[in-house]
């Protein structure tokens, strides 16, 4: 789906680039020293890279992020951006032939292009991030994988992607975001909204024992937008300080849960983020039910909704949030 102008251009921007930039170098910086001999980097949903007035290409969008750190790796990096909207595209490949000499590369080809410093690459692809290819991916190559949908209902990532890497390479990483407003996705079925949590069993059902799935969700956010990080359980204490500090850095702060570490706190913070509150409240005390059961069960467990009576007041969206919106800074 297109990232229009005004999607990720609100207080949480700065958050989720300023997470981005500390992931995607602690990525740039241990490449070399885990053994890899090249890194293969993933941006799912590029959009069109444009700059953000008043700051720097190379930290206000994630492709600039992505070339700015492979250009600094001690090994080449393979930065694979993907953009799906053919408009889209065009303005990125036009935004890249002018910011990407600036942190040293040249052209390559049409939509490739090199930077001469270490040999790694950034190449542009009109396809959709579930089309990504991972040919040139085996166990001498470090992953890392950029998922940042304008909304969950986007995911870009096929279902198959994260086991797909597990079996070609031990060494991998990715970030994802989940924007679950209760504006609008929240208002969809139970039913639709259910199959969300596939998107979180796929990432932890390809994963060894060595790895771990990190849940940050914004708190007092009136989006309700989280980010999701697979990464080694070596990880967790930087991975926790990127969090806090790009969410500090705006006055924020975030609510984090180790998949592994925290498995309850992990499964309520995720059961907070995808159901309305009533229907958290139908589960109370068999959240492990919840999520050990089949979607089919799952839906069972949560009667339909009684119709309202005439003369009642409308929703006004109470039943969706994770706190009261007065309590929204």
């Amino acid at each position: 789906m297109t990232k229009h102008m005004d999607v990720g251009r609100s207080w949480r921007t700065p958050i989720k680039h300023d997470y981005l930039w500390s992931i995607t170098g602690q990525e740039a910086g241990a490449i070399a020293y885990l053994g890899a001999q090249r890194g293969t980097w993933y941006d799912l949903t590029a959009g069109d890279a444009a700059l953000i007035p008043g700051e720097l290409w190379h930290r206000s969008c994630s492709p600039g992020i992505l070339a700015y750190h492979a250009s600094r790796c001690r090994v080449p990096v393979h930065v694979r951006l993907h953009e799906i909207q053919a408009a889209t595209y065009d303005r990125l490949l036009g935004n890249l032939d002018s910011y990407l000499p600036t942190l040293g590369y040249s052209t390559a080809a049409p939509s490739a292009w090199t930077h001469p410093g270490n040999g790694s690459t950034v190449t542009a692809h009109n396809l959709g991030g579930a089309e990504a290819d991972l040919t040139d991916v085996d166990r001498d190559t470090a992953v890392f994988v950029v998922n940042d949908p304008n909304a969950i209902i986007d995911w870009a990532m096929r279902p198959t992607f994260a086991a797909e890497i597990a079996d070609r390479t031990w060494l991998s990483r990715c970030l994802s975001t989940m924007g679950c407003n209760p504006a609008g996705l929240k208002r969809l079925t139970i039913g639709e909204r259910v199959k969300w949590f596939a998107t979180v069993r796929e990432q932890q059902q390809a994963m060894p024992h060595y790895r771990d799935l990190s849940l940050a969700a914004l708190d007092r956010d009136e989006a309700q937008w989280a980010y999701l990080v697979a990464t080694s359980d070596k990880w967790r204490a930087k991975t926790d300080q990127a969090a806090q500090k790009s969410a500090k850095s705006c006055n924020r702060s975030v609510s984090i849960a180790w998949w592994r570490q925290e498995p309850h706190q992990f499964d309520e913070l995720l059961l907070r983020l995808f159901l309305q509150k009533t229907e958290l409240e139908q589960i109370r005390g068999r959240e492990r039910e919840w999520m050990a059961a089949s979607n089919e069960k799952r839906l069972a467990m949560i009667p339909k909704p009684v119709a309202p009576k005439s003369g009642d007041l409308p929703d006004l969206g109470g039943d969706l949030t994770l706190f009261d919106l007065g309590d929204v800074a």
